[in-house]
């Protein structure tokens, strides 16, 4: 039947070229964003997952950032326990020199005296951002691994202070009677940085470790991120080209359409 009121092939053309349309506005939006799925009206179930994978690249990278504060703070600790074991150094050799015959043990222990004040000096220098490992009074450094509530390292701090961490408190260069003992003391204290030397090196080649584990696992995750939600650019691209291609025939089949009912006026003439 042929009726003015109602063109079903209008109506089908122009249902067709919506759709199309429609099509083409996901096409543009993958376009813009690189992204297949970028909203929840996407995919629900894969947004949901990339959504929680994000929130765990976020959280690696708060865990990088705590990774990087806890090596400079253990690298702190190392540059000055290196310093002080070279401290020691200098004043075993004080001490000896005091055993010898004609040196003046008065001006040696002035610098005995200004050596254990300069390992005090670095000891309460040794800070970054407020935490002091080489003190008796600082706080264990606490280095966040993971993403879990026990996914932790922690270092304990050692005390190098010179009297109650060392114990040179008793280093006499004019006592000639009894140096060997003050020696001895001083070899107890190179003793003692050696191996609070061992856990910080430790310590910190593990957080290395850690912080390149981390670095990998944050990168896997985006790659996997990708595989979920990313846009394939060339795939993207050959279709924008077939959908445009079909909208111009849906526009060309709807004009058509539009124009059939004007045959009826043949009828009256």
């Amino acid at each position: 039947m042929a009726s003015i009121n109602t063109n079903s092939s209008s109506m089908a053309a122009l249902r067709t070229l919506t759709s199309t349309q429609k099509n083409l506005a996901s096409v543009q939006s993958q376009l813009e964003t690189g992204l297949r799925v970028n909203s929840a009206k996407d995919a629900p179930a894969t947004f949901v997952i990339a959504q929680g994978m994000r929130a765990d690249i976020g959280a690696l990278n708060s865990v990088s950032e705590g990774i990087a504060f806890g090596q400079a703070t253990i690298g702190m600790a190392m540059a000055a326990a290196t310093e002080i074991s070279n401290q020691l150094t200098s004043l075993k050799q004080l001490a000896t020199q005091a055993k010898n015959e004609g040196l003046d043990g008065a001006v040696i222990q002035g610098q005995i005296d200004a050596t254990l004040a300069q390992i005090d000096t670095i000891t309460s220098t040794s800070a970054f951002n407020g935490v002091n490992l080489l003190t008796a009074t600082a706080a264990t450094l606490n280095v966040p691994t993971g993403l879990g509530a026990t996914d932790q390292v922690s270092f304990t701090n050692v005390d190098l202070t010179s009297t109650t961490g060392l114990a040179l408190n008793t280093v006499d260069a004019t006592d000639t009677a009894n140096l060997d003992t003050h020696i001895a003391t001083i070899d107890a204290a190179i003793t003692t940085v050696g191996a609070a030397l061992t856990s910080i090196g430790t310590f910190s080649s593990r957080l290395d470790d850690q912080a390149e584990f981390t670095t990998l696992l944050t990168d896997t995750m985006k790659e996997g991120l990708g595989v979920l939600v990313d846009a394939d650019m060339a795939e993207v691209a050959a279709e924008l080209q077939a959908i445009q291609t079909k909208e111009q025939l849906n526009i060309q089949s709807l004009s058509i359409a539009n124009a059939a009912p004007q045959s009826i006026l043949a009828l009256f003439r």
